[in-house]
């Protein structure tokens, strides 16, 4: 089960976990429980639903609903006429209450429909950050594929739609310490990963995004930060936003992109943009 199967399936779970004990949701429920991406789009959607399900709740039934559907039973109909065609005049006339609570419903569906859209889109750089760092720290597949060098990385990520025209600071630019990369969902945006393990410097993964899906997207100069308790250092470079995750303290990420660093950049910088 992949993970466009899993959000189908668990589109129609409700919320509350009134379907927790259904065997038909229990693949896609443990799937979640290991994919972080996965899991924060569920809860968005457990989210959306229940604000759908409140809205409908605090929809007015108007008193007399009961009684003028009765009534509509009662009516003689003549034997000229269609049944069904008195049946829908009756039922939208300017007296009968059900036409209001039918607008009413399809304004509370239509409101919250654009407030859900309006909260998804921008989407937030924080939200990105704390998610990456899961990825880095919590997900088992850590890595897509072995990488001991920058040229195998971007052929790879050139296969897999991930992101070309990479610009890294000199301490990455070598491609020492690169043990693999990855390709990654976000919002249905590729992002682009590189696995490090420096010497004397820990472990290290690089997130790389397009800049324009992020309307809080960082300066140019790296920004240094927390996410969960993981050091991280965020900057724009060229229409791309670059994440850099520590597993270690935050020294580290200071050191690799420190100012002196930074002085060689413009001699020192490893571009991918002859590779494609």
């Amino acid at each position: 089960m992949n993970r466009d199967e899993t959000k189908l399936i668990l589109q129609s779970y409700r919320p509350g976990g009134r379907d927790a004990g259904d065997p038909q949701f229990a693949a896609a429920l443990a799937l979640v429980k290991t994919d972080p991406e996965l899991a924060g789009w569920f809860a968005e959607q457990q989210k959306f639903d229940a604000c759908v399900s409140s809205g409908l709740q605090q929809a007015r039934v108007p008193a007399q609903l009961k009684k003028e559907i009765l009534a509509l039973q009662k009516k003689t109909v003549s034997p000229m006429a269609s049944p069904v065609s008195i049946w829908w005049r009756n039922l939208f006339s300017q007296q009968s209450p059900i036409p209001w609570a039918l607008a009413a419903v399809i304004l509370i569906i239509v409101t919250l429909t654009v407030f859900w859209k309006k909260s998804e889109v921008p989407t937030r750089f924080a939200n990105y950050s704390a998610q990456m760092v899961s990825a880095a720290v919590n997900d088992p597949h850590h890595v897509d594929t072995a990488a001991s060098d920058l040229q195998q990385a971007s052929a790879w990520f050139a296969a897999h739609r991930g992101e070309n025209n990479l610009v890294l600071p000199t301490a990455f630019t070598s491609g020492k310490g690169l043990m693999g990369c990855r390709v990654l969902d976000w919002h249905g945006q590729k992002v682009s990963m590189l696995c490090y393990q420096l010497k004397d410097s820990g472990h290290v993964d690089i997130f790389i995004a397009e800049a324009d899906i992020f309307p809080d997207a960082p300066p140019d100069q790296p920004q240094f930060a927390s996410s969960d308790g993981m050091p991280t250092a965020s900057w724009t470079h060229d229409g791309k936003v670059y994440l850099a995750v520590s597993h270690g303290d935050a020294a580290i990420l200071k050191n690799l992109l420190s100012p002196a660093t930074s002085a060689q950049l413009e001699q020192k910088l490893y571009c991918f943009k002859g590779l494609f």
